[in-house]
């Protein structure tokens, strides 16, 4: 499977053994430099990465992919449309890269947000769902499936600054002013976002896009495939 956006353009391959998704890959590598070859198009080779996304480890050594006569080193990670996807897929690397993300946003708009600055509450608040948030919750859709010890660092983020926020005494509870400024918790937003994400692909004519919808399979119980992950309300139509 091909994707392109603008510049950046990614190979995907799966298959039962690894050596055919190696071959599958060289395939497409292969492709791509005939074209660029014909339409005298420059490669910055350097650029170029190559990850293997499975569960286990391999004693044995691996084919080596090339592009343009040269080899290409097999990373643990990669970084595509601004998601660090690492080879376990536990998204580890991509959320301290957003934290490192929102942390430097928060001390520029600290005199705006700040415990002591006049600033409206519901100002903040709107700073905070359209500046903050978003950084925090960055390709959510993809990353949500990460283990919840991961998704719970990003929980403690949004917990810290709403509590300087509302300049929240220690022993109010998280769960209080989340209540009260009528904020959803990472976990209900993650979900939120998904579905109105999945609802989108249904009826996408791109039928690329469409296979995005069969990452899991269908047992026939749920209406989706990521009905699977048992969200308390039902599944209604957008």
């Amino acid at each position: 499977m091909n994707c392109f956006f603008a510049d950046d353009t990614a190979i995907l391959a799966q298959g039962s053994t690894i050596n055919y998704v190696i071959h599958t890959l060289q395939k497409g590598l292969n492709n791509i430099e005939k074209w660029c070859t014909l339409w005298r198009v420059a490669i910055n080779t350097d650029k170029t990465h190559a990850v293997m996304f499975r569960k286990g480890t391999s004693r044995k050594e691996l084919k080596t992919l090339s592009f343009f006569d040269e080899d290409l080193t097999r990373d643990k990670e990669v970084k595509y449309l601004g998601l660090i996807l690492d080879d376990k897929l536990t998204f580890r690397s991509h959320l301290k890269y957003n934290t490192e993300k929102f942390w430097a946003k928060v001390h520029l708009l600290f005199p705006l947000i700040g415990r002591r600055y006049p600033l409206t509450l519901e100002n903040k608040l709107l700073l905070f769902k359209q500046v903050l948030r978003p950084i925090l919750t960055y390709a959510a859709q993809i990353w949500g499936i990460a283990a919840f010890s991961n998704r719970k660092k990003v929980q403690i983020l949004q917990n810290k600054i709403l509590r300087i926020i509302v300049n929240a005494p220690w022993y109010v509870r998280n769960s209080v002013f989340h209540n009260d400024l009528k904020i959803q918790t990472i976990d209900e937003f993650i979900k939120e976002l998904s579905r109105n994400f999945f609802q989108k692909l249904v009826n996408h004519t791109n039928p690329t896009v469409l296979y995005q919808l069969n990452y899991t399979h269908n047992n026939g119980k749920y209406v989706f495939p990521y009905a699977t992950t048992k969200w308390s309300t039902p599944l209604k139509p957008p």
